[in-house]
């Protein structure tokens, strides 16, 4: 940066993102040519080449964010973007695609059924996730988004895919019928504990001072997290997995502290429950009721 305007900078530059033996130093000699030199003639095709065939796929994702965010306009950007989300053997090159076709080019015609056709198929689960958010994000209202997520809720093989559809779904959906619903459904028939806690949880973030659709003045949260408590099957494998009876409890004892079943169900719990690490906090929580009674 303090020598842009020195004869050899950009000659020195443009060797170190080509050839530098050293991913890093490629890297910030694409950034440093892209930002410093964005209007010389020779940085638009060293940042497509770049982009295109170098051999290291954080190269290419650095060079795909400089094109979008320096050479939006330009006629090629877009279709190598496209080209890079579509076919690209990488998927954190893919990924960066999708992240700044979602971002720079949100109203081009294609950029919705490529977001769309890789949340449901890339063969990437960390894609895939990227791609429902940005379409939770950026098209929340096409009529399309929705079943989407839903289809992702229901049926994405892997959890972490069906984690994120869920979290859009609470935050973005709320007020949508079907949402409750299938909530409600994950946190019970999910076979991932995982997504099991993700669905307790955003159950009881969004709709603890709601009535449920379209019955009002049910306490249906308070039976619901209770009946979770009671008959979520998690069986403890590894010492940090998350029990979804646990989620379930501490939703009751952060919304319901003084209900006046709360205590008998953590006593229950730190009597009975077949997972030491949920017995042992219940029995904290025991201790602490006492303590403000």
């Amino acid at each position: 940066q303090g020598y842009k305007d020195h004869p050899d900078a950009f000659a020195t530059l443009q060797q170190l993102a080509c050839s530098d033996i050293y991913v890093l130093v490629r890297r910030t000699a694409i950034e440093q040519l892209a930002q410093g030199y964005q209007d010389h003639p020779d940085t638009l095709a060293l940042l497509q080449q770049s982009a295109r065939s170098n051999t290291d796929s954080r190269v290419r994702a650095t060079a795909i964010e400089q094109l979008a965010q320096g050479y939006q306009d330009h006629p090629d950007t877009l279709a190598l973007l496209q080209q890079s989300a579509r076919s690209d053997p990488d998927s954190r090159v893919r990924r960066t695609a999708i992240e700044q076709l979602a971002q720079c080019y949100q109203d081009h015609r294609d950029t919705l059924p490529l977001l769309q056709q890789s949340a449901r198929s890339d063969t990437n689960w960390e894609l895939r996730i990227t791609a429902i958010e940005q379409l939770a994000q950026g098209y929340q209202d096409h009529r399309d988004t929705l079943p989407l997520l839903q289809a992702s809720v229901r049926s994405d093989t892997d959890s972490w895919v069906r984690i994120t559809a869920i979290e859009q779904l609470a935050q973005g959906y709320q007020d949508h019928r079907d949402t409750l619903a299938l909530l409600q459904q994950s946190a019970r028939f999910d076979t991932d504990s995982d997504v099991r806690v993700t669905a307790i949880e955003q159950l009881a973030q969004g709709w603890h001072d709601r009535v449920a659709w379209p019955t009002a003045n049910q306490p249906w949260l308070f039976e619901f997290l209770c009946d979770r408590i009671l008959h979520d099957p998690f069986e403890r494998k590894e010492r940090w997995d998350d029990n979804p009876r646990q989620a379930a409890l501490k939703a009751i004892l952060e919304y319901y502290p003084n209900h006046s079943q709360t205590r008998s169900l953590l006593q229950d719990r730190a009597d009975h429950d077949s997972d030491p690490k949920l017995r042992k906090f219940a029995q904290k929580e025991l201790v602490k009721l006492s303590s403000f009674s």
